[in-house]
């Protein structure tokens, strides 16, 4: 098999993983809306929100560094790596719990609300969430893809399963907050497992020598992926302490669809990303550029087309999915989406493996801050609608900063890593089936069910002709095999 070929196999059983993961994550939604009310479901994305933020800030990118460190290190000393990772999540959880408890002064009153209602297991589910997050890289890292994706199925299935029953019979935070600290403890008993039947065993073990080298390379990145992922989630944070736990279950609806960037893209990435590192480690530039137009070109061909789709038919989906109440959160939803078609360019995720950590640092600082003053103003001049501007506007200003960094630590062309000659007719055919699909059904009234049907068809008719005649079939070879990329 050829390393093209394995990477596209990787990439396909990850991103269907993922996706199941995600259906079954949508269909949650779908249940506790119509059983919880606004407040408590407001409560229960609240919880989500923290756990988002707390996994932004306390694992400091040690599950990630083992992509770096085991493809580096000797089978026998995998062992020792694993452990510390393990060992700091421990500390940096029980950290976590701590901090989310009621007893600390500086807890917002929304989450220290939520902390009484839920008799504390909101607390106790964060610092196990922290633990668990290494369940979601170390098997991939390990080159367990199969594995990985496995537990990713099975792991949100009984999740969908517990918490669709907590709300079907209790209607409860609690015993929803109860339930996800179930997931939790499941998937620490997950890996538990994996670590001591993955070949070498782990046991729960320091190092000192070998912790400092972790945190060396981690750090730098961990100060920025923080900062990237609370700039990510600055606009909610922004709306849920200027607004109504009920207004926030509105915009957090909005942003439901922005997982699908990370579903499409991290499969891809994470496959990709021990072999750039492989590419790196023996300075084979003209190789990570191919790669990295490679993954670009793949994650577009899925990403931007999805995307459109999902804004043309946003105020159907969000009716169906989260009843009329909620309507509001449809014009919410296509602003994000359009910051989410972004995401198919993106570059920074290669940040890591060229030792960039003090310019990501830098770049999610600058961005954080306008995004913060962006939505406040936002929200302040266009209400709910304008808190989510400030992220999509600072992740387009982010994207071609570290795109600038990239090409130039590589010795190339900006546009060597963009792939663009294969990208224009997924662009082209998307902006197309939009537009025709607003002009055609712009007046139509009826079903919303019939609606949704009508737009879906018209959108796939229109961008599936623009494609294959903008010459797309090649662009579709990225992902089947039949060609293969150069850098230009």
């Amino acid at each position: 098999m050829s390393s093209d070929e394995g990477l596209r196999r990787s990439a396909i059983t990850l991103a269907l993983a993922g996706g199941v993961e995600y259906g079954l994550q949508l269909a949650i939604p779908i249940i506790l809306v119509r059983y919880l009310d606004a407040t408590a479901f407001g409560q229960y994305r609240l919880l989500w929100l923290l756990a988002g933020t707390a996994l932004a800030i306390a694992p400091a990118f040690m599950p990630q560094s083992l992509f770096y460190f085991l493809p580096r290190t000797e089978p026998g000393q995998k062992r020792l790596i694993i452990s510390n990772v393990l060992v700091y999540l421990i500390v940096a959880g029980v950290v976590v719990g701590a901090a989310a408890s009621g007893w600390n002064p500086l807890l917002p009153e929304t989450a220290r609300s939520l902390f009484i209602q839920t008799y504390g297991i909101s607390a106790l589910f964060l610092a196990l969430w922290v633990v668990a997050s290494m369940l979601d890289v170390l098997p991939t890292a390990d080159g367990r893809v199969r594995w990985q994706a496995n537990v990713t199925i099975g792991v949100a299935l009984i999740r969908t399963f517990l918490l669709a029953g907590a709300a079907l019979t209790t209607a409860d935070i609690a015993w929803v907050a109860f339930a996800m600290l179930m997931v939790a403890g499941l998937k620490i008993a997950l890996l538990i497992y994996y670590a001591n039947t993955n070949g070498e065993g782990v046991k729960l073990a320091w190092q000192i020598a070998t912790l400092k080298k972790l945190l060396a390379y981690s750090l730098p990145f961990a100060l920025g992926n923080a900062l990237f992922l609370i700039r990510i989630q600055a606009d909610q944070w922004v709306v849920a302490s200027m607004l109504s736990t009920a207004q926030y279950a509105t915009f957090s609806i909005a942003a439901v669809f922005l997982p699908v960037a990370t579903l499409v893209r991290q499969p891809v990435y994470n496959a990709m990303m021990p072999r750039l590192n492989s590419a790196h480690a023996r300075g084979e530039y003209a190789e990570i550029a191919r790669l990295i137009a490679k993954t670009n070109g793949a994650t577009a061909l899925l990403l931007i087309p999805l995307a459109g789709g999902l804004l043309a038919t946003a105020p159907e989906l969000v009716n169906i999915i989260y009843t009329s109440r909620y309507q509001q959160a449809a014009t919410i939803m296509q602003v994000y989406l359009i910051g989410m078609m972004m995401n198919a360019f993106a570059v920074g995720h290669v940040l890591p493996s060229l030792d960039k950590g003090p310019f990501a640092v830098v770049n999610n600082a600058c961005c954080l801050v306008v995004s913060v003053i962006v939505s406040i103003a936002g929200v302040n001049r266009f209400g709910l609608i304008g808190g989510a501007l400030g992220s999509v506007f600072t992740f387009a200003i982010s994207e071609l900063w570290a795109l600038s960094v990239v090409a130039r630590a590589l010795g190339m062309g900006a546009h060597q890593l963009l792939a663009w000659n294969a990208l224009w007719p997924t662009v082209l055919g998307t902006c197309i089936a939009i537009g025709g699909v607003f002009t055609i059904t712009g007046a139509m009234i009826g079903s919303v069910f019939l609606i949704l049907l009508i737009k879906s068809g018209i959108y796939l008719a229109l961008f599936s002709s623009c494609f294959i005649l903008a010459g797309g079939r090649k662009h579709l070879g990225l992902l089947t095999g039949r060609y293969q990329w150069t850098t230009p």
